[in-house]
């Protein structure tokens, strides 16, 4: 954030993407991610932020927190079995895309078969999340 570098990657554990802004959630008692682009946002003026979650579970925290907002790219690939693994929301699904200014900013990509192998993994990021985040 003080033009030392051009991009930011953070590999964390745990990932805190289940916390709401008042409530743990998940195991997750602070939204790590959403803390780190909110304060890039406010506090560094950034104009854009890309969240790209790949988590076996949906990480319903971050989406909640910028799903009106189109200054944050949510992207989230997780296990999904329609609807029926945790955490079991419909807004989990491919047709949550946002509201307000954020429609069309929140991407999920529910995956409804288990045993996907690297191949399938391979295809979803360069068909789907490569091109999207480039737009």
């Amino acid at each position: 954030m003080t033009n030392q570098c051009r991009n930011g990657f953070a590999l964390v554990r745990p990932p805190g993407h289940h916390a709401m802004e008042n409530d743990m959630n998940g195991f997750c008692l602070f939204n790590n991610v959403v803390i780190t682009a909110k304060t890039a946002l406010e506090k560094y003026n950034s104009k854009r932020v890309l969240i790209l979650d790949w988590d076996v579970h949906h990480g319903q925290g971050t989406q909640y927190a910028f799903y009106d907002t189109n200054k944050v790219l949510y992207i989230s690939t997780h296990r999904y079995e329609y609807g029926h693994f945790w955490p079991n929301r419909v807004e989990s699904d491919f047709d949550a895309i946002g509201e307000g200014d954020g429609k069309g900013f929140n991407v999920n990509i529910p995956l409804n078969k288990t045993g996907l192998k690297n191949a399938d993994y391979l295809y979803i990021f360069f068909n789907i999340i490569l091109p999207i985040a480039y737009e």
